[in-house]
């Protein structure tokens, strides 16, 4: 099976709907994750196999909780995963990819180039001093909650939101628990259907700054 037609599976299995183009999008970006992730880790090799589902549908199906907004920062980008997803999805949105490794830096340079993605922004995290001027934060298998706060508040505005990709609801609550009382927060569960038909359970952390 072809990469664009393993999406649209994927995305078929999780009620996901987008436009030809984008799908299109989506797989010119998959197959560039793939290759490079021959040359440096991006996702996990085991991963690799089923990234249709395990990245490309998951980082998609997650980003249908978040609201309307003009500005989202991926704090620790790495693959592109969620960043790239949601810049081919909701165009509307600038997005702006914060990396600290330089390998990585490259691989986003070159996807948003080769895709012609006009509404994303390379940020070189190790290098230069964020500005809070984003109104949503996205991250996916950075760091746990507790870090991703303190390094968010960094780039967001005031009353800024995080969106965390996290695992099954079970495993994280205890992250979400050690957070000051002070932060509201809310766990979203929210399940992801992999190609065999299982089912995986995740949980979109939000956290309001």
């Amino acid at each position: 099976m072809d990469v664009q037609n393993a999406i649209a599976e994927a995305f078929a299995a999780n009620g996901l709907a987008t436009d030809a183009e984008k799908l299109a999008l989506l797989a010119r970006f998959m197959n560039m994750l793939l290759a490079w992730n021959e040359k440096i880790n991006l996702i996990s090799r085991a991963s690799a196999n089923d990234a249709a589902t395990q990245h490309i549908a998951d980082s998609a199906l997650a980003a249908g909780f978040l609201p309307p907004c003009a500005t989202l920062v991926d704090l620790g980008s790495g693959g592109g995963l969620p960043g790239v997803v949601i810049a081919i999805l909701r165009p509307e949105i600038r997005v702006t990819l914060a990396e600290t490794k330089e390998k990585k830096i490259k691989f986003l340079q070159a996807c948003a180039e080769s895709l012609n993605l006009q509404n994303i922004r390379v940020f070189d995290a190790a290098r230069l001093m964020p500005a809070r001027d984003h109104e949503i934060l996205v991250c996916r298998a950075f760091a746990a909650l507790e870090k991703i706060v303190r390094e968010g508040k960094k780039y967001l505005t005031p009353g800024g939101k995080i969106y965390a990709y996290k695992g099954r609801q079970s495993s994280v609550m205890p992250e979400a628990g050690a957070l000051p009382k002070k932060l509201r927060r809310r766990l979203v569960p929210y399940t992801l259907t992999q190609a065999d038909g299982t089912h995986s359970e995740r949980a979109l952390v939000i956290i309001e700054t």
